[in-house]
């Protein structure tokens, strides 16, 4: 029994020892007057001074107040609103929404779109040519490649 005792003993005086050594000890760390705090003083202690006179807990008020924002019942009218917000989108993309100019633009595939803009885009240097009195021949040559290079892309796009 003693030599467990002893061990202990041994055991404890070495690790005061070390962290001695180390300057880890509580004289070291400078804390000045401040003290260390009792468990009779903090919240979790429920002590005969803590009972009442018919036997009950003297629950001390809790420091949370809850507001609005932290309700259960604005965490539901929050998630009403956003699901109806997404709701409101959905309905109005599925199932409103008239087809625009817009839509047909983007569902043409890309090699008949890229031919008509190329297309309306020489149509009007040539007429700026025209009225400017210059050479068009060169622009009309160019306008009849667009129909070769229309094709080219439809056969890319069709792979």
């Amino acid at each position: 029994m003693s030599l467990h005792r002893t061990d202990v003993l041994r055991r404890a005086f070495i690790v005061q020892w070390s962290l001695s050594l180390r300057g880890a000890t509580r004289s070291s760390i400078g804390s000045g007057n401040v003290r260390e705090p009792r468990f009779s003083e903090s919240a979790a202690y429920f002590g005969r001074d803590k009972v009442n006179a018919l036997g009950g807990r003297v629950i001390p008020p809790s420091k949370f107040k809850p507001d609005y924002y932290s309700s259960d019942s604005f965490k539901n009218k929050r998630l009403i609103s956003v699901l109806g917000s997404v709701a409101a989108v959905f309905i109005y993309f599925a199932w409103l929404r008239e087809p625009s100019d817009l839509d047909e633009i983007l569902s043409m595939p890309p090699h008949i779109l890229s031919a008509n803009l190329e297309r309306r885009m020489l149509r009007e240097e040539i007429e700026a040519a025209k009225k400017n009195g210059d050479d068009t021949t060169l622009l009309e040559a160019q306008l009849a490649y667009v129909d070769v290079k229309e094709a080219a892309l439809k056969t890319q796009f069709a792979k």
